[in-house]
């Protein structure tokens, strides 16, 4: 046990060392200028979400595929646990102290978000003359079961 003690504190002193070279610098990030984070749209006040210009660029296969994954997820809200209020309170108090967002947080937020964004893109469905989704038949339609 003596032995495993002084094993990882020399590690750690070795550790601290290496880390402690003078006049390293690792080489800067190369951003991927081929592929780069979609941007999402906003809610305004009135619950109605604003879809991006690069979600408007989005065909339709693709953006039907991104619906099915936000259904399936909304699919299971009810059957997930909801976070304590003391959690809950104890994230949104820490989370700005600490730079974080606190975005997420409210479940409820979330779930009008998706089910505003859903609306939005079966509007931009429609608009483009594309096979619409009925998002409360998909929604109220039980999961697959996991028989495999």
């Amino acid at each position: 046990m003596l032995i495993r003690a002084a094993l990882l504190a020399s590690l750690a002193l070795l550790a601290a060392c290496a880390a402690a070279l003078p006049g390293y610098t690792p080489p800067p990030f190369k951003e991927n200028k081929l592929v780069q984070p979609s941007k999402s749209g906003d809610m305004d006040g009135d619950g109605a979400y604003h879809m991006s210009s690069q979600e408007k660029a989005i065909d339709c296969r693709r953006l039907r595929g991104s619906m099915m994954v936000t259904i399936s997820r909304l699919r299971h809200k009810d059957s997930e646990t909801p976070p304590s209020a003391l959690a809950k309170g104890a994230n949104q108090t820490v989370a700005p102290l600490i730079g974080r967002s606190t975005k997420g947080l409210d479940r409820d937020a979330a779930y009008q978000r998706d089910r505003a964004r859903l609306d939005a893109y079966n509007q931009h469905l429609a608009a483009k003359g594309c096979p619409t989704v009925d998002v409360d038949a998909e929604l109220t339609r039980s999961p697959p079961s996991p028989d495999k």
